[in-house]
């Protein structure tokens, strides 16, 4: 056994055997970024490491630069212990806050599911005959009461105080007499396959009073969906491993969010969750494997209410109530639902094309001959994965880009440039493809062919081999080369492919074409960031005005909030959406290869 130390575990642990640094901080519980989950094949699991390890590998050497290896980074998927070792994380916390800053300042519907109602007993008579409970309908209405209320009731009444009762839809939950604060909290999840992010809502007065948000602690087995359901079918325990994750990962975000308003954990009775249909099987603990085949059918896309307790959520009231809103039908989830809520999608005068530009693509069509809705393998290219060197919003990210006589670019935070996140790549592509180095048909120029002599410098040829240099290493300021391949291109063509055939199909169903569309809405934090003019330059979207482009925001979350906050939107308009939206699956209709393969085109 070899000692195991990292900042990152806050504790020093014991290893031996072959397990991979990954597979130690994933036991562990602590999530590093592993798009390909652990495969070898994207290079983003990049650890530092210090003491003795194994050899390094055939992929390692292809992923990592001269540079990296010199300064003992490594791939903790291919890296294990043969000796004592120290750890450090590149990340010192994955968190990406962008989805927890977007719509942090409304004001919402203060009509929720739950309410505290504060009233005082009459003592009974020796003529009224009424019983306990009779008394309590008496001042509450004809609510309802489990055996163990009614216990608590028994041993807890009192005559001489006011009583604090907490109902949940007609349904007595908590109670408390003497002095109480009155307070009541509720929290909204947004499930996200990459980010989580965990809203604290005061429902008394409909406001948010906190946020806090974390990178999908799942995301070491995989940073897409496909990739996290094949490890629940070819691991026995992988579906526990997965739940537990997102449940232990929701339940810090709840305490993190607690400390930093000073809010009591029992003052939160209720939570409203949103995700897609994966993130609702894994969070339920529901076999995935129906999702892994066709005809990719859930287990269930009914809305589910749990005691919090029983799902392993200890930071909220253990009599607390967890809702996890609809989905509508194959991988179009709860999340779509939410995001449909915050949408309002119910002009049925106004056509309305809402996106949401995530690893799954999911699209709903809403006009005045129904609702159509389908997901897209989009894939994670833009949240970074399967690029070079992509990466998330976080600082040193290059966001956005620009290409006048030469490349010019910014980063998160105004940090030195580390990689390239999605917003970036987007920009990039766009400025590259007005300037000629690269073609509609995605194929990076030769350095003749261009007039800017900075630009044909940008090109680097390796055999048949191309790539754009983006950023040159510097060992001055110990800046890596950051570079554009053609494989990059592909992978968002291929996003850009899947996005644009979800689209084009949804208006043949419907019957309508690009001109009848009232508004583009994008969901997502990647829509809210995203520069319009260069999504339509590269024909990410067909061509719509940019004014008809309006971004949401995380929609998704905003949906699940005004579910919490106001119980028409719970189980009247949440419901509606999902029992009236019609789900195409777009992978089975005729028109979908040449959809495709024509939306791969950059134009």
């Amino acid at each position: 056994m070899y000692k195991f130390k990292s900042e990152a575990l806050d504790k020093e642990i014991s290893v031996g055997g072959n397990k991979s640094i990954l597979e130690v901080f994933n036991q562990e519980g602590r999530a590093i970024y592993a798009p390909c989950g652990g495969k070898g094949t994207c290079g983003k699991c990049k650890v530092k490491v210090s003491g003795k390890i194994n050899p390094l590998s055939d992929e390692e050497s292809k992923l990592l630069t001269s540079q990296e290896i010199s300064n003992g980074i490594r791939l903790a998927c291919k890296t294990h212990a043969e000796g004592d070792i120290e750890v450090q994380l590149i990340e010192d916390k994955l968190t990406n806050g962008a989805k927890g800053k977007l719509g942090s300042g409304i004001q919402y519907a203060a009509d929720p599911l739950i309410c505290r109602k504060t009233e005082k007993l009459t003592a009974p008579t020796l003529d009224s005959g009424e019983t306990v409970i009779d008394m309590l309908r008496g001042v509450l209405g004809a609510v309802k009461l489990d055996l163990n209320i009614i216990r608590e009731i028994s041993q807890k009444i009192d005559y001489t105080e006011e009583g604090s009762f907490v109902v949940w839809d007609n349904k007595i939950i908590d109670m408390a007499f003497g002095k109480t604060d009155n307070q009541l909290y509720g929290i909204a999840v947004d499930i996200g396959t990459t980010t989580v992010v965990c809203y604290l809502m005061d429902l008394r007065q409909g406001r948010q009073v906190g946020v806090s948000s974390m990178q999908n602690p799942q995301v070491g087995y995989g940073a897409d969906v496909i990739s996290r359901i094949q490890y629940t079918i070819e691991n026995p325990e992988g579906l526990e491993i997965l739940r537990t994750r997102i449940i232990r990962g929701i339940d810090l975000l709840i305490r993190e969010v607690c400390e930093k308003t000073a809010v009591h954990k029992q003052d939160i009775y209720m939570g409203v969750f949103v995700g897609n249909t994966t993130m609702a099987h894994l969070f339920w603990g529901f076999d995935c494997s129906s999702l892994s085949r066709l005809p990719f059918n859930a287990v269930t896309q009914d809305m589910i209410v749990e005691n919090s307790q029983n799902i392993g959520i200890s930071n909220m009231n253990k009599n607390g109530r967890v809702i996890f809103l609809p989905g509508i039908a194959g991988f179009v989830g709860a999340d779509t639902v939410g995001a449909m809520i915050a949408a309002e999608l119910v002009n049925y005068d106004e056509n309305s094309l809402l996106v949401d530009l995530g690893t799954n693509g999911e699209i709903v069509l809403s006009t005045s001959r129904g609702r159509y809705a389908c997901s897209t393998a989009a894939g994670p290219a833009f949240e970074g994965a399967r690029i070079k060197y992509g990466m998330q919003a976080f600082p040193g990210a290059i966001d956005h880009g620009a290409v006048e006589e030469d490349l010019e670019y910014t980063t998160i935070g105004d940090q030195p440039p580390r990689g390239i996140c999605g917003s970036g790549l987007i920009d990039i592509v766009s400025g590259l493809l007005e300037a000629g180095v690269i073609s509609e048909d995605g194929k990076i120029a030769e350095p003749e062919e261009l007039k800017s002599s900075k630009l044909a410098g940008r090109i680097m040829k390796s055999g048949r081999t191309k790539e754009i240099l983006i950023v040159d290493e510097s060992l001055e300021n110990n800046q890596s080369r950051i570079t554009l391949t053609q494989k990059d291109i592909r992978e968002l063509q291929l996003a850009k492919g899947a996005i644009r055939a979800g689209i084009d199909i949804l208006l043949k169903v419907s019957g309508l074409t690009v001109d009848n569309v009232d508004r583009l809405l994008l969901a997502g934090a990647f829509g809210n960031f995203v520069n319009r003019e260069s999504a339509l330059k590269i024909g990410l979207f067909p061509d719509f005005h940019p004014d008809k482009i309006i971004p949401l925001g995380n929609a998704a979350g905003e949906g699940a909030k005004k579910a919490l906050c106001s119980r028409a939107v719970l189980k009247e308009i949440a419901l509606h959406y999902a029992q009236t939206t019609k789900h195409i699956e777009i992978s089975s209709h005729p028109d979908f290869e040449k959809a495709f393969m024509e939306g791969m085109y950059f134009r």
